[in-house]
């Protein structure tokens, strides 16, 4: 991809779940894709995979954003939950790992980034996957929780930042997806129900089918990605499409006669 491309997404955790998804969407939407991902994956047309650990926060300050283009777009999907457990219980390298992974790394992707293009490109957008465990504690996640907390402030922050500079075709957003059906909550419904008194609700939101498709999600963050100016709040989450979409089939039932 030497040559400048249209419109160009950076994508961490790019292999499966949401991630994997929204490669699939924004491919179709003639994306050229670059997956930022611990282990390669087969390249596709307009999608190449660079390896990176973002555990590993010297590789992270080492990486380079140095393809061009018109518009670009950074997501950053990866994240993990760490060890679920009530902290005195968690080691120190299951802390700093999720710190790194979901907050350090996103930090340094961003600042880089903003370093990359802010000047050249007119066009540019910034979405974090955030969680609704950023707004408030859940039982044995504390790590998790506060990394998500972290991830949306920053966000806020760097919106805050654009706004008083006037920067206006450069968006930023930290979006909860909803519980999701992905190898994140595969590996919560592992816990030891000792250490999370959570696990049965988790088990039956499986075995209800209320996990949401990562490809729904995905579709839903590209309305966000597509039109950002409808969605002025920097930290929104998934549920905003249900609320728009009963606010406007009121509006129809309201003005439509029958």
């Amino acid at each position: 991809m030497a040559a400048r491309q249209n419109k160009l997404a950076y994508i961490t955790g790019s292999s499966r779940g949401i991630g994997g998804a929204l490669v699939d969407l924004l491919l179709n939407q003639d994306y050229q894709i670059i997956g930022m991902v611990r282990t390669p994956v087969p390249e596709r047309v307009n999608f190449m995979s660079i390896s990176i650990d973002l555990n590993d926060v010297a590789a992270v300050q080492n990486f380079q954003f140095t393809e061009v283009s018109d518009e670009v777009l950074l997501i950053n999907n990866a994240g993990i939950i760490g060890e679920v457990s009530p902290v005195g219980q968690v080691s120190d390298s299951s802390i700093q790992k999720v710190i790194n992974v979901n907050t350090i790394a996103p930090q340094i992707l961003m600042n880089k980034f903003l370093k990359t293009y802010s000047k050249t490109v007119k066009k540019g957008h910034i979405i974090n996957i955030s969680s609704g465990a950023g707004k408030q504690p859940i039982d044995a996640w504390a790590s998790y929780c506060a990394s998500k907390a972290a991830l949306d402030l920053f966000s806020r922050t760097t919106g805050e930042e654009f706004e008083a500079r006037g920067i206006k075709n450069w968006h930023v957003h930290a979006i909860a997806p909803g519980v999701v059906d992905t190898q994140m909550q595969a590996e919560i419904r592992k816990a030891n129900p000792a250490n999370f008194k959570l696990l049965d609700r988790f088990v039956s939101l499986k075995n209800d089918n209320e996990l949401t498709d990562p490809k729904t999600v995905a579709e839903k963050i590209f309305k966000v990605i597509k039109y950002p100016l409808k969605f002025p709040e920097t930290v929104i989450s998934v549920r905003v499409f249900l609320f728009i979409r009963l606010s406007i089939l009121a509006i129809v039932h309201y003005c439509v006669p029958f």
